[in-house]
C-alpha cells in the first residue's frame, strides 16, 4: 500500500501536482477534517479541475481527505482540497472556496481590520448574516461574510470566545440560509420566485425564533410598504 500512495504522489508530481498531505491508509468519517463551502462553488472529478462532478452550496459540509499542491503552466501555485461529500462521492475543490466554520451573528457586530480593538473597524456585520471562520488567534477569528453593503469581508477579525456575539449551532445556521435565501428569491426577476421568498419570509415571521422571526416581519414589511399591491395572497396572519 505505502509503495501504491509513493507511486500515485510521484504521478502526481510529474503532472504538475505533489502531494501536500498523505491521506491516512484507512479513514473513516470522524478522523476527517470537516469543511464547509464559502458559497455556491463546482467540484470537480479531476485535480486539473476539468471535469464537473458536483456542486455545493453556500455552507454545505465536506470532508476533506487531502490537500494537493498545483504548479500551472506559468509556476504559480496553487492548493486543492480532495474532498468526499455527504453522498460518498469525491471530487477536488481549490482549498480557497472552504472555510473551517459557519457562524451566525446574533448581534450587529463590528469587525476589525487585525485581531485588536485597536485597528481600524472594517465595517459591522448585521444580526443574522451567516460568515466564516477562515482563521483564529487567541480569542479573535479571522472571518470570510462576503459582501456586506458596499464592503467586502474576506479576511477581517471579529472577537470570539466569551465574548461572542456569533453561534455556531447547526438549527440557527441553517435558519439563517433559509432567510438568507427567502430575500435573495424576494428580489428575483420571476414572479414565482419573488412568491415563494415571500412565503418563506411569512412563515420565518411566524416562527418561535424571536431573531429571525423580527428580521423576517420586518423584510416583509419594507418589501410590502415598497409594493403594495404586489403577492397579497401571501401575507402573515396577524393577532
Amino acid at each position: 500500500m505505502k509503495k501504491s500512495i509513493a507511486l500515485l504522489c510521484a504521478v502526481l508530481l510529474f503532472g504538475g501536482i505533489s502531494c501536500k498531505k498523505d491521506a491516512p491508509e484507512q479513514q473513516d468519517e470522524s478522523s476527517l477534517t470537516k469543511k464547509y463551502a464559502k458559497y455556491r462553488v463546482a467540484v470537480k472529478k479531476d485535480p486539473e479541475l476539468t471535469t464537473f462532478a458536483a456542486l455545493l452550496e453556500k455552507a454545505e459540509d465536506v470532508n476533506l481527505i487531502q490537500e494537493l499542491e498545483v504548479v500551472d503552466k506559468t509556476g504559480k501555485k496553487n492548493i486543492l482540497a480532495k474532498v468526499r461529500l455527504t453522498d460518498g462521492s469525491e471530487g477536488f475543490v481549490e482549498l480557497r472556496h472552504l472555510a473551517n466554520q459557519v457562524i451566525v451573528f446574533l448581534e450587529d457586530t463590528p469587525v476589525f481590520a487585525r485581531p485588536t480593538l485597536g485597528s481600524k473597524m472594517h465595517c459591522k456585520i448585521p444580526k443574522g448574516t451567516i460568515a466564516f471562520v477562515v482563521g483564529e488567534q487567541a480569542n479573535w477569528v479571522k472571518i470570510y461574510a462576503g459582501k456586506i453593503g458596499d464592503t467586502w469581508v474576506t479576511e477581517q477579525w471579529v472577537q470570539g470566545g466569551y465574548q461572542s456575539n456569533y453561534s455556531t449551532d447547526q438549527n440557527l445556521i441553517l435558519l439563517a440560509r433559509s432567510y438568507e435565501q427567502a430575500v435573495e428569491q424576494l428580489s428575483s426577476t420571476k414572479e414565482n420566485e419573488r412568491k415563494d421568498g415571500y412565503q418563506k419570509l411569512v412563515e420565518i415571521s411566524q416562527g418561535d425564533n424571536d431573531l429571525f422571526a423580527t428580521l423576517a416581519k420586518n423584510k416583509l414589511e419594507s418589501f410590502e410598504a415598497q409594493q403594495p399591491n404586489q403577492l397579497k395572497t401571501a401575507q402573515p396572519e396577524t393577532d
